[in-house]
């Protein structure tokens, strides 16, 4: 639909949008199954990279031209114990771009000022339109993962998230092996390519066998999820080694079964993480600059905005990995 174009008010920016990710959230509140909560009508996308366009009251106008990406916060209340403590992400009044007020699958969106984190030399646009979920996925991994060098990892869920954990962890100096099912071998290959050290076929009938093989004698020392899918979760609970760490980052679209004598019986630490606190931006940005955690082989080719029920099918089918919308990515730089 055509909506107006939005007007930053004091402290806030009008970015033109340049990319704008699809986000396994946004398909959640697209298909409106309950994985999410939101607050329609609404514009969707808080995944994306842009150029500051014009500026509100108090924000200095020489913001105006720079290459930003933004957190997705439009409000937390900066009061209660999850603000004062760094956990924003947490906070009751908190909400966001693209579920509670209008995001950035259109050709502007206004953020607060305090948002932006500007994007370093060497890092695309393209790149940085993927540092929301990255800077997710560290947090996951290097705030709740707990991994020391060379613990041995699994990871369930060869999507984008899921090779952004991996990655994440193999910086960390862990050993990680990647988890999927048969439909995903593409996915399962690109994990080897990016430093994985096994790939293993959830479906496989000989599995447990070769979870034995892999990770001999108990299992992984750490799981992360990020799948969502009740198959994944359980099989990560049933082989990972007992006083293990299992970390939930893929978000599910309905209420999972779990046996949950295997976290009892098994003595396992679980963690959940949410979105991301702004360290995490600032470790993503650094971590991609520093050609530590590579995302372009991540990015599949980028749709047309007109094209987004197009992208949307696809994403859907499991095919590629992260799909940008190229909103105005030719000019965004020409402010």
């Amino acid at each position: 639909m055509d909506v107006d174009v939005p007007k930053p008010e004091a402290g806030q920016v009008r970015i033109k949008v340049a990319y704008a990710g699809i986000c396994g959230t946004d398909m959640h509140i697209y298909e409106w199954d309950g994985g999410y909560p939101t607050n329609p009508p609404v514009t969707l996308g808080h995944e994306f990279s842009g150029v500051v366009e014009s500026v509100g009251d108090g924000v200095d106008p020489s913001l105006i031209g720079k290459d930003i990406v933004s957190e997705t916060y439009y409000h937390t209340c900066g009061r209660c114990i999850y603000c004062q403590t760094g956990r924003k992400n947490l906070c009751p009044e908190r909400y966001s771009i693209g579920s509670s007020v209008n995001g950035a699958m259109a050709e502007y969106v206004v953020v607060p000022e305090k948002n932006l984190h500007f994007i370093p030399d060497g890092v695309s646009l393209q790149e940085a339109a993927m540092i929301e979920p990255l800077a997710c996925c560290l947090q996951g991994v290097l705030e709740f993962g707990g991994i020391t060098a060379g613990d041995k990892v699994l990871i369930t869920g060869p999507g984008a998230i899921g090779l952004m954990c991996m990655q994440a962890a193999i910086a960390s100096g862990a050993e990680a092996g990647i988890a999927g099912i048969e439909k995903d071998r593409k996915r399962l290959e690109m994990g080897m390519k990016l430093g994985a050290k096994h790939m293993i076929f959830t479906d496989d009938p000989e599995v447990g066998k070769k979870i034995t093989e892999i990770y001999p004698p108990y299992g992984p020392d750490i799981v992360f999820d990020c799948s969502g899918a009740g198959a994944a979760i359980n099989f990560g609970l049933k082989v990972i080694r007992k006083g293990g760490h299992y970390v939930q980052v893929g978000l599910t679209d309905r209420p999972t079964m779990l046996d949950m004598n295997l976290i009892t019986l098994k003595q396992l630490s679980v963690s959940g993480t949410f979105a991301q606190n702004t360290q995490w931006w600032m470790r993503a940005l650094d971590m991609v600059a520093a050609k530590k955690i590579d995302l372009k082989p991540l990015i599949s080719e980028p749709y047309p905005l007109e094209m987004w029920e197009e992208a949307f099918a696809d994403y859907e089918k499991g095919q590629g990995f992260k799909y940008l919308l190229s909103v105005a990515a030719e000019d965004a730089r020409k402010l």
